[in-house]
């Protein structure tokens, strides 16, 4: 079997799984014939998500609950996952950064520095390191991510976000580097604005989905990518 078909037809791990992105992302990759694995920490929102998924476009679906903040739980998700689905070829991490964290410089704790960073870059770092020695074994694969716009404009009015989606924007870059001599595609995709499905003045999740499915495939034409809204 070749690269392409390899990294076209293997099983897609989706951590931080939610009705938004990940529902989409989950639809898209779906439609073109890979098994999906939904990780995240709500157990019944996963079974409601993946049982839509094989209603709408009878893809093979799977769920394991995680907390993508503990890299033991990333961990067991992942090999909980495979074990039912085969090896991912595809890793798609875009979990909800916590809004409660985010606050001005000046009023925000180490301590939310930490587990704003737990999230955003230990669980990318834990879903990586489970999803990776079988995409070399194999010789082929994506790791691809999402982010919000803080790093593209630091405020400190959002002090969580900015120093964590910088944080996570170097980590991404710094695994595209390490993977460029590699049949491993890394993509990311920046998110300028607010998400919501159907509604005006927001990004739809599908248009989130196709800018991820273009890096998984190659096409894109950006790194990272950058989704503005229009007008």
């Amino acid at each position: 079997m070749s690269e392409d078909d390899l990294t076209a037809t293997g099983p897609i791990v989706i951590v931080g799984a939610g009705p938004g992105i990940g529902a989409s992302v989950a639809r898209r990759f779906g439609r073109a014939g890979h098994a999906v694995g939904l990780v995240a920490r709500n157990g019944d929102r996963l079974e409601q998500m993946a049982a839509g998924l094989r209603a709408d476009v009878g893809v093979d679906v799977t769920t394991a609950v995680a907390d993508a903040t503990q890299p033991d739980q990333v961990r067991a998700a992942v090999r909980a996952v495979s074990e039912r689905i085969g090896e991912p070829r595809v890793l798609c991490f875009s979990p909800i950064p916590d809004i409660d964290l985010i606050r001005p410089v000046l009023r925000t704790t180490p301590e939310e520095l930490m587990a704003s960073l737990q999230l955003t870059v230990g669980g990318a770092a834990a879903a990586v390191e489970s999803v990776l020695p079988g995409m070399q074994a194999q010789g082929a694969g994506s790791l691809l991510f999402t982010t919000g716009s803080a790093a593209l404009a630091p405020h400190p009015d959002r002090a969580a976000s900015a120093v964590t989606t910088t944080a996570a924007t170097v980590y991404v870059a710094l695994l595209r580097e390490a993977l460029s001599d590699t049949p491993i595609r890394v993509g990311h995709t920046v998110i300028v604005g607010p998400i919501g499905r159907g509604e005006s003045g927001a990004h739809d999740p599908d248009e989130i989905a196709a800018d991820l499915w273009a890096h998984h495939r190659g096409d894109a034409r950006d790194f990272p990518s950058v989704l503005r809204l229009e007008g």
